[in-house]
């Protein structure tokens, strides 16, 4: 990246005089004068990443507010004009452990919108729901999850079905003694054991094809189980969410897709919009921390529904010691993202956020089919 010099003064400038306000409490709180300011790229970058790395040069230590970060008011006071729409990450995963069927129920219970999952293809051919360990090029190891070496894409579902999970795992946030002390529950569940305890539910079901080769037998499934209206498909790998809307471009009267898809991104390019417009994405899903009204209303805009996504525990604690002006998914942090317009928020907490928005209407009248334990599906 190129960065004009007229732009590079600025930043050095910003730099030496915010050292001066180390002690102040609130990012927002220094004179507007000295606030730092976005940094000029060149048009031909392709993404986001890297002003983001000058973003954080640039407070070297300093702690920021995430209202500076989001472009938004502070918003300890901020009321939405309308509900956003409350997903569980994974669950309810301080209540559950993540990913389990217990996780999902919790979400039906409290009155969540939506849940989030994460499937993988077993080589038996057995769709699974897990997350592990990895980045989204190479998912599912197995070493820090379930204390075991391998990867998830090697097993088959019943030697899945066998694998424990490692309770002194940090990114378990329900904490080691639930995961020691439920072990009858905490097992990696089928995603048709999933589909069947949430069927009927009207909770939305997005799922995360995570591991390869996962579309065509997913969306198999879900057509089987008369459950097309119910799930959504999401990826950071997008050839996976094209895939789907080519096998299914099928429209309903007002236009919008039958099939449901979100287009996932970490580090935001600049053509964001275009990349999710060329792949008949309904929805645009975005790190917590690159969501701006801004980008928001672009996303709007082009017709597509916006998301944001929590980090899992360990991401989030570590980001919220960089913040001053917000808490570990507390209210402040919720209002202060409410404020940009997303529609969807994809939390680790959302007991929080429904304490803060209320539950989905009727949800009190919704029952589940959830049955402990049920056997493997080959």
């Amino acid at each position: 990246m190129t960065i004009p010099m007229a732009a590079m003064a600025t930043y050095v400038n910003t730099r030496s005089m915010l050292s001066e306000y180390i002690q102040k409490p609130l990012l927002h709180d220094v004179p507007d004068s000295i606030v730092p300011i976005p940094i000029p790229i060149d048009s031909d970058s392709e993404s986001l990443s890297s002003l983001e790395k000058e973003k954080e040069n640039l407070y070297d230590g300093l702690k920021c507010s995430l209202s500076s970060v989001l472009n938004v008011k502070s918003n300890d006071f901020f009321k939405p004009r309308r509900r956003p729409l409350v997903c569980g990450h994974r669950g309810n995963i301080y209540g559950s452990l993540e990913n389990t069927r217990a996780s999902f129920l919790e979400c039906v219970s409290m009155g969540c919108d939506s849940v989030e999952l994460d499937v993988f293809l077993l080589k038996c051919g057995t769709l699974v729901v897990f997350h592990g360990g990895g980045d989204d090029a190479n998912p599912g190891c197995l070493k820090d999850y379930c204390n075991t070496s391998g990867n998830i894409l090697d097993l088959t579902a019943a030697e899945a079905r066998l694998l424990t999970f490692n309770p002194h795992h940090q990114e378990f946030a329900c904490g080691a003694e639930y995961v020691q002390r439920e072990i009858k529950q905490n097992y990696i569940p089928t995603l048709q054991e999933v589909l069947m305890d949430l069927k009927g539910t009207g909770i939305k079901i997005k799922i995360e094809l995570k591991g390869p080769n996962t579309v065509e037998p997913v969306l198999a499934l879900v057509n089987n189980m008369d459950m097309v209206d119910q799930c959504h498909y999401s990826s950071f790998e997008h050839s996976r969410i094209k895939r789907v809307r080519e096998i299914h471009p099928e429209l309903n009267p007002d236009g919008t897709h039958v099939y449901k898809t979100g287009c996932l991104f970490d580090d935001l390019p600049l053509d964001f919009v275009d990349i999710a417009r060329e792949l008949g994405a309904s929805e645009v899903h975005l790190r917590y921390s690159t969501c701006t009204p801004q980008t928001v209303q672009a996303i709007h805009d082009a017709g597509m529904d916006s998301l944001v996504w929590m980090r899992g525990p360990i991401g989030m604690i570590s980001d919220c010691q960089n913040y001053n002006d917000v808490g570990n998914e507390d209210e402040s942090m919720f209002r202060t993202i409410m404020a940009t317009g997303v529609k969807i928020l994809c939390v680790n907490r959302p007991d929080r956020l429904i304490d803060i928005v209320g539950p989905t209407p009727g949800h009190d009248k919704v029952k589940s089919t959830f049955d402990l334990p049920i056997s493997i599906i080959a």
